[in-house]
């Protein structure tokens, strides 16, 4: 009823009943969480009543059970009350009497000897009703006690061990890389199976657990569709790079767009510039495929790159791969494995070898502890009172870490705890953190974590704000932690700047300024002088890119910058068509003044005229009366 009430709630669990064979509480109910991922653990709460509430929580150990007793036999088996079960791994213990015939308890010394499967030994019944404790690895807290009786050599009994903790959630791993160890391999996780976008445009699909040293190599075979596609788009993109200078170079009389560069000599060099570029060789390509055409990609009579010959250019995808990718992008041969390119500026000089010198290693940030005791020789144990660990990794910090409460009786045991419960931590737990345990002696060593990145940001440290942490009885209380170092060297004899793993030459360069290599050598790898070339190839696509985003770049590009600098003339121009319209106003108003001027005194001189007129008028007249 309970399986039925948890299957009926949908509450992400699915339940089951499972008979693990044994003669007492041999049921269990086993919970499975529907989904995959270490973040999908299951939490129980219980409040049942009237009965035997349900345990999820506790670790114990079965009732023994007989497998062959002499029918002579008579003592009987119990655990004793001291039992406890403190190991983490449900299994069972085998044992046989030792001897032949009849052995009295409390009378002989009666041998007992032991199995758990992976561990043995052997334990003695001297009284009856006694504490009977098996030590050493394997024994977890069993003790036993025999009742007064006999036992027979041979006898078998078992008693099975139980923690309620099965499996514990976690994610799929891959590692990608190179399997002969001389590289770095990117771990990656997922809560499914499924990896999505490994590499750009590969999913895979887990199925099983690599062996140690085995790897996987995964071939693909190559889109030759979707590589035409994306040379397609460069091509129109070159194509319409192209149209912009065509349109800017057009007449329009429409004086809302004014094409200002209409006759511009600047348009027309800087079209035959880039006309140029996909027309010749690739620089520093010492290859049948170091131009265009070598792959079937012509420029038509209008101007505009196509590819022509199709058979030509998917012959060239499936057998000459890595030619054309050189073709296109920025590349560089390294005479070693561990000397990788992975980018350069507009600045680096494409088709020269350059030697790189490094002179420190990157090395990755580490916290290593004091000396304690092997918990081989020692066993080292793990209650509520000292099993937290916190820690900052590379300035990330992590959730409350907790280590199983048991005895551990061997590094193994130890490490591989640590390991899986940091790994299994929300916050760090993908950060790739690794464990180890460095030997100082036969019954002496220290832990070391080592942090994920490589460079001076690389730091593991510890976090004391509990005050019930491992960290003192695992001799990491008073560690060091060390921070991680960065590259240090040089590309072509000139200076460069190294972070973490990444070696970049300097502004200012003569030949390396902006070349950005991956350098994966360590400090044991380091040689007096040079330790390995690399020669940089600038392919078609990136000459394109360099030179398209210096001509249509916004505000500093060449086009934008020559826009600027005729609208600035026009500015100047208007300006100046301004200043004279104001001196010619000036001048006309200075030359109605003038006019109006002069009328006036026309004016007055007609006026005056009429005046004399009149005048002269009444002196003719008064001159005749007076002859007469």
């Amino acid at each position: 009823e309970i399986k039925n009430a948890i299957n009926d709630a949908d509450a992400g669990v699915t339940a089951s009943i499972v008979n693990d064979g044994s003669s007492s509480q041999q049921y269990r109910l086993v919970l499975s969480a529907d989904t995959t991922g270490r973040t999908n653990k299951i939490t129980i709460t219980s409040d049942l009543t009237a009965g035997a509430n349900l345990d999820f929580a506790g670790s114990s150990f079965g009732t023994p059970e007989t497998i062959s007793f002499n029918e002579n036999s008579t003592s009987q088996v119990s655990l004793d009350s001291m039992a406890a079960f403190t190991g983490s791994e449900n299994k069972t213990y085998t044992f046989t009497v030792a001897g032949t015939g009849e052995q009295i308890i409390g009378s002989d010394v009666i041998v007992l000897n032991w199995s758990d499967g992976t561990n043995s030994g052997s334990i003695l019944v001297t009284e009856a009703d006694a504490e009977v404790e098996l030590i050493g690895a394997g024994a977890d807290g069993l003790t036993l006690s025999f009742s007064s009786g006999t036992l027979n050599g041979g006898d078998n009994f078992q008693v099975s061990s139980f923690s309620p903790l099965l499996q514990e959630p976690s994610d799929a791993k891959i590692a990608i890389g190179s399997p002969d160890g001389s590289g770095s391999p990117i771990t990656i996780t997922s809560e499914t199976n499924n990896f999505d976008e490994v590499i750009g445009g590969l999913s895979l699909t887990v199925s099983k657990l690599t062996e140690p040293g085995e790897t996987v190599t995964v071939k693909t075979d190559i889109d030759v569709d979707s590589i035409k596609s994306s040379v397609e788009a460069l091509l129109t993109a070159y194509n319409k790079v192209n149209d912009y200078i065509d349109e800017q170079n057009t007449y329009s009389d429409d004086p809302n767009d004014p094409r200002l560069l209409f006759g511009d000599y600047t348009v027309w060099s800087l079209q035959n510039s880039v006309r140029n570029l996909v027309a010749s060789p690739a620089e520093g390509l010492d290859s049948e495929f170091n131009q265009l055409y070598s792959i079937g990609i012509r420029t038509g009579s209008d101007g505009r790159l196509v590819i022509k010959d199709s058979s030509r250019f998917e012959d060239a995808l499936r057998n000459n791969l890595d030619d054309v990718i050189n073709l296109f992008s920025n590349s560089g041969d390294s005479t070693s494995g561990s000397i990788e390119f992975m980018s350069a500026t507009k600045k680096t000089v494409a088709g020269e070898t350059f030697a790189v010198d490094i002179t420190q290693a990157a090395t990755q940030g580490t916290y290593e502890g004091v000396e304690i005791a092997n918990p081989a020789s020692t066993p080292l144990v793990l209650d509520s009172s000292n099993n937290m660990l916190k820690f900052r990794i590379d300035g990330l910090v992590s959730g409350d870490i907790a280590l199983s409460q048991r005895t551990y009786n061997s590094t193994t045991e130890l490490i591989d705890e640590l390991q899986k419960q940091i790994d299994a931590d929300d916050k760090i737990g993908s950060a790739g953190v690794t464990v180890e345990w460095v030997s100082t002696g036969a019954d002496t060593g220290y832990i070391k974590l080592t942090g994920p990145t490589y460079g001076s940001t690389s730091k593991v440290v510890i976090d004391t704000s509990r005050s019930d942490t491992a960290f003192s009885v695992l001799g990491l209380a008073i560690g060091t932690s060390t921070a991680g170092l960065d590259l240090e060297g040089t590309i072509n004899g000139e200076k460069a700047t190294g972070v973490g793993q990444y070696l970049t030459g300097d502004e200012g360069n003569e030949k390396t300024e902006g070349l950005k290599l991956k350098i994966t050598l360590t400090a044991a790898d380091l040689v007096a002088g040079n330790d390995g070339t690399i020669e940089f190839r600038r392919g078609v696509a990136s000459r394109l890119y360099d030179s398209v985003n210096s001509l249509t770049a916004a505000d500093d590009g060449i086009l934008d910058s020559r826009i600027s600098s005729l609208n600035s003339q026009i500015e100047n121009l208007t300006a100046r068509i301004e200043e004279i319209d104001e001196r010619l106003e000036l001048r006309r108003e200075s030359l109605i003044r003038q006019y109006l001027d002069m009328e006036a005194a026309l004016a007055r001189l007609d006026s005056e005229k009429q005046y004399l007129d009149q005048q002269l008028t009444s002196l003719n007249a008064n001159w005749k009366w007076n002859s007469k």
